[in-house]
Order: structure tokens, then sequence, then C-alpha cells
């Protein structure tokens, strides 16, 4: 089977650089309209299943593909964005300057891992044939490439990872795949 780790569309909290977390930061109109445009590339695409993080801004992005693709939504708690406790909402800059080893009441790395793979292997069980769609946080996909053992570099908004899953084995087809946003220089002016 073949699981696709989608990061929720952007968020005023992406452009200006805010940690966001757990906080429930909605969708802005470019990160609607990434959505809608992953959701119209998806249109041809077979997905079995929507699994969804219970943020708004993953759910948000979920309904517009499950309203093209037709594929029923799942909420997962288990695939947020992993708690930042008090650097949330903060800026990066301010983040990384007040709480250089991560804010006291976060929750720990290794924690966090562990729940998103937990996550992930229960959904693997679940279907184990055909192709399901995560939309989830681009923290929850770095946890997964680095839990698989893969290099990658940034994981955009509404960027495609694909993973392949052979009874316990897990390997990625594709990292950070955004074939939808070709135009994004377009999109973004067409915001202002």
């Amino acid at each position: 089977m073949e699981i696709w780790l989608v990061r929720h569309g952007e968020t005023d909290w992406n452009v200006e650089g805010r940690v966001q977390g757990w906080t429930d930061v909605p969708l802005n109109d470019v990160g609607k309209r990434q959505a809608d445009r992953l959701a119209a590339w998806l249109r041809p695409v077979h997905i079995d299943h929507i699994y969804s993080s219970d943020l708004e801004r993953a759910l948000e992005t979920a309904r517009r593909v499950s309203r093209t693709t037709g594929a029923p939504i799942t909420v997962r708690p288990c695939l947020r964005e992993h708690y930042f406790g008090q650097a949330e909402g903060l800026l990066r800059s301010e983040s990384l300057r007040r709480f250089p080893n991560g804010a006291p009441d976060r929750e720990p790395p290794e924690r966090a891992t562990e729940r998103v793979v937990r996550c992930l292997k229960e959904i693997a069980r679940a279907h184990p044939h055909g192709r399901v769609l995560i939309a989830t946080h681009g923290g929850v996909v770095r946890s997964i490439l680095r839990w698989m053992g893969v290099d990658f570099g940034s994981i955009d908004n509404t960027s495609i990872t694909r993973i392949s899953v052979i009874g316990d084995t897990f390997h990625a087809l594709g990292v950070n795949e955004t074939p939808h946003l070709a135009d994004l220089s377009a999109l973004r002016q067409s915001n202002g």
C-alpha cells in the first residue's frame, strides 16, 4: 500500500515565521488555494481514505481534497503537530533565543515521534492495500522521515511525501513533491 503524507496549506503564522504547534491557526487565502490546487491535481488519483490531524489547518486541507476525490475522512488527534508549549505563537527567532533547548513544557521530540509512528503503523495495518492520504503537519512529516532514516530538505505547504508500505517495511518513494504548485509565484501575487 501507499501512504501519501500531505502538509497542510499555508497559514498566516507560516508567513510570519511563528511557532504553531497545537495552536489552531486556520489556512490563509493562499493556503486555501494551495489545498484546492492539490485537490484538483489529485482528482484522477484513486485515494481509498483520508486521515487528518484534528487541527483546522490540516482538516481544512483534507476537506478540500475529500470534496474533489470523494475519499472519506477520519480525524486522528495522533497526527497533530508536535506540542511546543510556551514557544507557540512566538516568532521562530524569538523562540530560539528564549528557549535554545526547546520550551520546558514542550512535548519531548522522541515522544512526539513515538506518537506519530504508532499512528502511522495503525493506519498502515488498517489499509493493507491501496492508497491512503494523511493531511498533517511539517513536523509530523519530518519525524516520520527521520524515523525512516531518509535525508530531506524543507517540507513545503501542501507538499506530498509518498511512502510505500510492504508488511512492516516503510520506504520513501518521493519527498516534498509539489507538482500542483508549479506556478506558486502567480498564486502568491493573486493574493495581494
